[in-house]
């Protein structure tokens, strides 16, 4: 893997189609939002402060060169001043100001230019205000944002504006007032702002919405409950949320089948905007992630797409579920794992599938390495290579050691191999076990039994997923099955996190700022004609 900023793949809820390992990150500490300006240049930063604890060091973001966790030194913040240094390439960044008003603002030295910069402090993520926030505001008919809390972003609010179709994270700067920057990824200026109104008895009834220059009033709409659930899949127990509109049942039902890694229940703005369509929404966490027990790293596909059923088995026998409309919607992983529900039971009413792959799974994940090595600056020949490299390693995953190790060595030495994560596995450790477990599983066969309605997205210029291939094979399944309500929709200018791109770089993700059109938009109207308009 790259050492980029891994924001991107947070973003799109676990987008990667290789495995991830589950790590716990540092202690949150204290967040400062800012820039500093040098030479007439300007350079977004978040600052982490974290000297309140052991052993974890204060760092720096800077998310427009996809760095991130720059130590920091000689670290001091005091009531009334602060002061820092980082290296900035071959120069040191010394940093020296005032604490007034919640801010830190003096100068910087880059080497012997002088500059300034500004730091906001952003007030601490309190998960159980993000869910009090959470849900859809109406500025104006047909003019909707819908936000909430995602947990691959920290808990934080992420929100996205249905008409202009602007996203991104919403930090905090006290528990009614955020704000969002200039993108996605660069949080400063405060370019977008949310201050949430409640009435005499605490309820969040609507919020005050910045746009630039143009300020709005938005209506709460589409209200709704949480109830926490306990999913049983055999010997696997999964814990989650059942999210339930608050008008008269039984509603219909989405359940969320989730990318690779160790993805868990909070999934920000996707929950939102199927209440808003009137959908109960079920998403649990992964066996192995969060509350959940099991292990994904052992499990396959067949495994996976088993606890997502035993949650469609539970919805089944609630009097407030629609025992016949209850569907799944797959991301990135979850397309292998979406048409794997449908073909096991027909319980599941409809399908839909967001920059999943209809490859074999060892195609895909060489796919994506190949895409690594390209934008690592190297050749179209490195990438060719990298990926007949991939392939081999996935084909002798299940072989002894010394045959596995034996085809390390020979590409371990190539000037892509730091791309190629098959080279890292080791005897003993899962990576080995997940990839001969997974990598041969051709999705073809399944899509072939899929009978239901399915909507299927691919992204133009994913490097995830082989979205050309995906759809040739995809339309071959629809023959295949004879199934009349298969739409594939092939989203232009955008990758796999399905924001606006001319490439699909995940450079690209944290200077962008909308999602692409056309995602959200036709999954309303798909929903309304084979959902909710279905009796």
């Amino acid at each position: 893997m790259t050492q980029k900023i891994a924001i991107a793949t947070l973003w799109a809820l676990g987008l990667a189609c290789a495995p991830a390992i589950a790590q716990d990150g540092p202690p949150p500490g204290k967040m400062w939002l800012g820039e500093f300006t040098v030479a007439g240049k300007s350079t977004g930063i978040i600052v982490h402060d974290r000297s309140e604890y052991k052993d974890a060091p204060s760092v720096v973001d800077v998310p427009s060169m996809n760095a991130r966790n720059i130590p920091m030194s000689n670290f001091t913040l005091t009531p009334a001043a602060g002061k820092f240094e980082l290296r900035g390439g071959p120069e040191l960044l010394k940093f020296e100001g005032v604490r007034r008003d919640g801010k830190l603002t003096g100068k910087v030295m880059q080497g012997q230019t002088p500059g300034e910069f500004t730091l906001v402090q952003a007030a601490p993520n309190n998960l159980a205000d993000n869910f009090k926030a959470a849900g859809s505001y109406q500025v104006a008919p047909g003019h909707v944002v819908d936000l909430g809390p995602m947990d691959e972003m920290g808990g934080m609010l992420i929100f996205i504006d249905q008409k202009t179709l602007r996203e991104g994270p919403l930090y905090p700067l006290s528990s009614t007032r955020f704000v969002s920057g200039p993108s996605i990824g660069v949080p400063y200026p405060f370019a977008i702002g949310a201050e949430f109104i409640k009435d005499a008895k605490g309820a969040i009834t609507g919020m005050r919405w910045r746009d630039g220059d143009k300020r709005m009033t938005a209506k709460k709409i589409a209200p709704h409950r949480v109830e926490e659930v306990t999913v049983v899949n055999g010997e696997v127990t999964l814990k989650g949320v059942l999210t339930l509109p608050l008008g008269k049942g039984p509603h219909p039902a989405v359940v969320f089948a989730h990318g690779s890694g160790p993805v868990t229940r909070n999934l920000g703005i996707w929950t939102s905007f199927f209440v808003r369509q009137g959908l109960a929404v079920l998403s649990l966490d992964k066996r192995g992630a969060g509350a959940s027990t099991g292990d994904w790293m052992k499990s396959g596909m067949d495994d996976i797409a088993g606890d997502w059923l035993a949650g469609v088995a539970m919805l089944k026998q609630r009097a407030d579920i629609d025992a016949r409309r209850i569907g799944v919607h797959g991301s990135s992983q979850g397309g292998w794992t979406a048409p794997l529900m449908a073909a096991r039971s027909d319980d599941v009413s409809f399908v839909i599938v967001r920059a999943g792959s209809a490859v074999r799974v060892a195609e895909t994940m060489a796919h994506e390495i190949a895409w690594t090595v390209r934008e690592g600056g190297m050749s179209e020949g490195d990438a060719n290579e990298a990926y007949a490299a991939s392939m081999q390693l996935f084909e002798l995953a299940p072989a002894d050691w010394d045959e596995f190790s034996a085809a390390v060595a020979v590409h371990k030495v190539k000037p892509w191999a730091k791309f190629v994560w098959p080279l890292g596995q080791s005897e003993k450790g899962w990576g080995r076990p997940w990839t001969a477990k997974n990598a041969p599983f051709d999705p073809a066969a399944t899509l072939a039994k899929v009978k239901v309605p399915v909507l299927w997205f691919l992204g133009e210029f994913d490097h995830n997923v082989p979205s050309a291939e995906s759809a040739k094979r995809l339309e071959e399944a629809r023959i295949a099955s004879g199934n009349k309500n298969f739409t594939v929709v092939n989203l232009k200018d955008t990758g796999h996190s399905f924001v606006q791109s001319k490439t699909g770089n995940a450079d690209d993700f944290v200077l962008a700022t909308k999602m692409v059109e056309g995602y959200f938009s036709r999954m309303e109207s798909w929903l309304r004609t084979n959902v909710i308009n279905k009796k």
